[in-house]
This record gives structure tokens, sequence and C-alpha cells, in this order.
């Protein structure tokens, strides 16, 4: 691929953000979430895992993410020893129900303009919007990296990781824009186990520029729905070669929007 250096660098990004996710991704997912109300729930990994319920039970929810902060040059495939990843910016919209995802990845300092659509497994990407899309697989990908994306199995995992003694998320109650006006303020720190697993989804030629990073997680949900509001995920290795601050913000939840698979025919 011409171009492979900039999509590795979105692949980066993107995979910090959906590890982050699954940090967030604690016990009572799906048929084993309880039916406490959310603004009762006080511990704060119930009330992780409730904001996650809370998106996977949502018709839609739209997503803006911005990423500032520098990571070693050659992970990217690039030249310079760092590069400064200032402006870059993603927004998408996801439909949980469906299985369904889209976005759009720009960044000046990776060169990136880049469209993206899945569909449970499947996923499509092309480089600027007369480009043609490309299909891939996202079990595929994860599968030769020796990771299990299956999500029951992610859950079991997370759900182990959060018990050890020396995980211990924090929470208290703060103002915030939210319908309720009040949000729970939930802090975390995740170790390096992120940056770890996001090593093993790199190309081993590039996974051994990744130094361990230490994840720290700041998610602000709404009290009374426990829909997450504002997410902030920082990554720092000891070294200073990675510094990283990923911002997310969700709304627009569950507005009526369509997301149809593209075609990749000529």
């Amino acid at each position: 691929m011409a171009n492979r250096g900039p999509l590795l660098g979105v692949a980066v990004l993107l995979g910090v953000l959906g590890v982050m996710s699954v940090v967030g991704a604690v016990a009572g997912v799906g048929p084993l979430a309880t039916a406490e109300p959310a603004e009762k729930v006080t511990d704060p990994e119930e009330m992780l895992a409730r904001s996650l319920q809370s998106v996977i039970d949502a018709d839609a929810v739209h997503l803006d993410a911005t990423v500032t902060g520098h990571l070693p040059g050659a992970l990217l495939d690039r030249p310079e020893a760092s590069v400064v990843l200032d402006g870059t910016h993603a927004e998408g919209d996801i439909r949980p129900k469906d299985a369904k995802t889209r976005a759009h990845v720009e960044s000046a300092p990776l060169g990136v303009d880049l469209d993206t659509v899945s569909v449970w497994d499947a996923v499509w990407y092309r480089e600027g919007s007369a480009a043609p899309w490309t299909k891939a697989s996202l079990g595929a990908i994860s599968a030769g990296a020796g990771v299990d994306a299956n999500p029951l199995t992610l859950v079991d995992r997370v759900r182990g990781y959060l018990a050890r003694p020396d995980v211990t998320p924090t929470v208290r109650d703060v103002a915030c824009g939210s319908p309720s006006m009040r949000c729970r303020h939930i802090e975390l720190d995740a170790g390096t186990d992120p940056s770890t697993i996001l090593g093993l989804l790199l190309p081993p030629e590039r996974a051994a520029d990744l130094p361990p990073a230490r994840t720290f997680v700041t998610l602000d949900a709404d009290a009374a729905t426990l829909r997450p509001v504002h997410l902030v995920v920082d990554v720092a290795s000891d070294n200073g070669a990675v510094d990283l601050e990923l911002i997310v913000d969700a709304s627009r939840w569950d507005d009526d929007l369509a997301i149809d698979e593209p075609s990749t025919a000529p």
C-alpha cells in the first residue's frame, strides 16, 4: 500500500480509542446487566458497566474525538523521531443494535483524510471522497494478532482485570452539560495493560517501537442515565516517547440515522 504510513497512524489512534472502550466494558453487559435504576448506582465499576450498557441499548449516538500529543515516528512508519498529532480529529455515528458505524478522520500531521464504515465484522475504508472503497475484516485483523475480539470474552477478561486489587476506579459528582445537569465523574488508572494489547494489534515490525505506556481514563456520565458525556484518555510512557490525550464527546442520542454498506465496485 503506497500510503501505508498514514493508515497505520490512524489504526494506532483508533486502536487506542478501542482499547479504552474495552477498559470501560466492565461487568453488566447485555443480559447480565442489573435492573437497578441508573441514578441509584453507587459503585464506580458498576457505573462504568452501566455507561457501556447505555451505549449498547441506544438506537444511535454521535461521537466527536480529538487527539493531541506525540508518538514515535517509527511507530507510524515516519522518518521523524517524534510525530506531533495535534489537529487530529475524528467524528462518527454508531448504531449499536445494528453493529454499524461510520467515521471520518482528518489529520494534517499524518496527511490523512479517511472515511470508514463497518457492519459487524466487515469494515470499508477510503482515502478521500473520490477514492474507491476497500473492504477488510476486523475479525481477521484481531485474530491474526492473537487477540480475542469476541465481546463476551472481552467482558469476562475486563471483569477479571477490574477485580484486581491494584485497579480501583473512583467517583464523585460534578455539574455538567448533560440532560440532568449532573454527571458521575469516574477516574481509572488502567496501568500498562491497554498499551500492551494495542501492541499486539500492530505489525510485528512496529510493535517494538511502542514502549510500555500508562493509561488514565476519566469518564463523565449523566447521573440520571449513566450515558457517557465526556471521555478523556491520557496515555504516557516513562521515557516520554508516547504522550497522548484523546478526548471524546457523545451526543445526538437516538437520532434517526442510516448507515449503509458502501459499494466496492469500480
